[in-house]
């Protein structure tokens, strides 16, 4: 993963979870980093707009019920359509995630949006791989999360 600050940090591999809601891409893309303290979340979409950004409070719900809230650290980024946020994950919270899959990223889309822009707003990607006429699948964020986080 490659930080703002240019920095790179080990990383689990991008995982591309999938939103009804948000129609512009349906694409959400998730990575979380190794940053020695504990964790960095990163959550990217594509936009249409440059000045949109990812921002306020962010949650991770896990399989088993638990909800990790994120606070907005106004750490952010923008490469080509992509829309980038930071988030830092606490070791605590990397335990509960190293036990439970990641289901589902609640995030909001700041902006001014017109008729011909993409959304604003609060959206839900679920941790589903969506593969034309074959059963959705779901990445195992368990394991890469283990192999990480040794």
């Amino acid at each position: 993963m490659t930080l703002q600050d240019q920095k790179t940090i080990p990383a689990t591999p991008t995982w591309s979870f999938f939103s009804d809601s948000y129609r512009y891409s349906g694409a959400v893309k998730v990575q979380i980093g190794n940053n020695g303290k504990g964790g960095t979340l990163l959550v990217q979409v594509e936009t249409s707009d440059p000045t949109f950004y990812i921002g306020g409070t962010l949650y991770l719900f896990l399989e088993d019920g638990n909800v990790i809230t994120c606070t907005d650290k106004n750490v952010r980024s923008i490469s080509d359509k992509f829309i980038q946020s930071y988030y830092l994950i606490t070791p605590s919270e990397l335990l509960l995630l190293k036990k439970n899959k990641l289901t589902d990223v609640r995030f909001r889309i700041f902006g001014t949006d017109s008729q011909f822009s993409s959304r604003t707003g609060f959206f839900t990607a679920q941790n589903k791989i969506k593969m034309f006429g074959l059963p959705d699948k779901s990445y195992d964020t368990v394991t890469d999360l283990k192999q990480l986080f040794n």
